[in-house]
C-alpha cells in the first residue's frame, strides 16, 4: 500500500500549496477506482482511512492549509458526487450519500488530527456538525474530530459539554452523549459528571437521534461501567412522565447480556412500578409491562 501513502502524501503537498479541488478531485478518484488487494478491491471505509492518515502524515508540523482543508471538504462534499463500486447498486440516491459519508469521514479524521495538537479548533469543528446531513454525518465527525479532544480535556471544558447538551441545534446535542459514553465505558472516576451531562441530554429523547445516542450510551454503561452510577442514573429519572424516556429504558432492559445483583434489580422493578402505577393504562407503552414481567421473573439469585 506504499502507493497509496506516495499519493496522499503527494495530496497533502497540494493542499499545503492552496490546490484543494486538484486533491480532492484525486481523492475522488481513488475512492471510485480501489486497488485490490488478495483479490478483492479495499472497501471505501479502508480507502478513506488510508487516504486520510497519509495526508496527515503530510501535514507535518501542521500547516494552517490542513485544517482549512478538512473544513473546506465537509462543507463542499455534497457538491461531489462520487460513484464507489457497489454503492449505486441499491439506489442513486444512497451511492451519492454514502460517497459524502466518506468524504467527510476523511475530512473529520484529518481535523482530528489537528485537533490533538491544537486544541483551540474544538469551534470551528463544532461549527461543521450543524452541516450534517444524517446520523452517520454526525456520529462520524465526533468519532473521528472530537471524541479525542473531549476525552483528554474532560474536566476543563465540562462547561462547554454543558452548553453543548442543552444547545437549540440538535446535531451538536448528540457530542456530549457520545463523549459520556467514552468516559463512563473506560474511566469510572468521571462517570458521575458523565451521567450528569446525559441528565441533560434526556429531555431531547423525543429526537429520534438522541434517542439511539442514549441507547447506545446505556447500552455502554451496562456492559462496561459502573453499576451502582448506572442505577444511580436510573434512579434519577424515578419522577419522569416522558413516554419516550421510558421506553428507552425499557430498550435497554431488554438487553439479554445485562445481569442483575437482586437489589439492583428491585431498585430498577420501583422505577417501572412507579412509571407504571402513574401511567393512564391506555396511554401506557407497550413495553413497560413486558419488561416489569421479565424482571419480576427472574431467580432472586440473578
Amino acid at each position: 500500500m506504499h502507493e497509496i501513502f506516495d499519493r496522499n502524501i503527494r495530496n497533502s503537498l497540494l493542499v499545503t500549496g492552496g490546490e484543494f479541488e486538484s486533491a480532492l478531485a484525486d481523492i475522488i478518484e481513488q475512492l471510485e477506482n480501489p486497488p485490490t488487494l488478495e483479490g478483492r478491491h479495499l472497501a471505501a471505509w479502508e480507502m478513506a482511512r488510508m487516504i486520510a492518515e497519509a495526508m496527515g502524515e503530510g501535514f507535518a508540523g501542521l500547516p494552517p492549509n490542513g485544517f482549512d482543508f478538512a473544513c473546506w471538504l465537509w462543507e463542499t462534499a455534497p457538491l461531489h458526487v462520487v460513484r464507489i463500486p457497489h454503492a449505486n447498486s441499491i439506489g442513486t440516491a444512497h451511492g451519492f450519500r454514502y460517497g459524502v459519508a466518506h468524504q467527510r469521514k476523511i475530512a473529520a479524521m484529518i481535523a482530528g488530527a489537528y485537533l490533538l495538537q491544537q486544541p483551540l479548533k474544538a469551534a470551528p469543528i463544532i461549527e461543521l456538525i450543524d452541516m450534517s446531513l444524517d446520523w452517520v454525518d454526525a456520529r462520524n465527525l465526533i468519532l473521528y474530530a472530537l471524541l479525542e479532544h473531549y476525552d483528554q480535556y474532560f474536566q476543563q471544558e465540562y462547561e462547554t459539554l454543558e452548553q453543548l447538551a442543552s444547545s437549540p441545534k440538535p446535531w451538536r446535542r448528540l457530542i456530549p452523549p457520545g463523549i459520556a459514553a467514552r468516559v463512563i465505558g473506560t474511566r469510572h472516576e468521571d462517570s458521575a459528571a458523565a451521567y450528569a451531562l446525559l441528565s441533560r441530554a434526556t429531555p431531547h429523547v423525543g429526537d429520534p437521534h438522541m434517542y439511539h445516542a442514549l441507547q447506545y450510551v446505556l447500552r455502554i454503561a451496562g456492559m462496561y461501567g459502573s453499576r451502582s452510577e448506572l442505577i444511580g442514573f436510573l434512579v434519577s429519572l424515578r419522577e419522569s412522565s416522558e413516554p419516550e424516556l421510558h421506553k428507552l429504558v425499557c430498550d435497554f432492559l431488554s438487553n439479554p447480556r445485562l445481569k442483575w445483583e437482586t437489589a439492583s434489580r428491585r431498585q430498577v422493578i420501583d422505577i417501572l412500578d412507579g412509571w407504571s402505577s402513574r401511567s393512564v393504562k391506555a396511554e401506557r407503552i407497550p413495553c413497560l409491562d413486558s419488561t416489569l414481567a421479565k424482571l419480576k421473573a427472574l431467580p432472586a439469585s440473578a
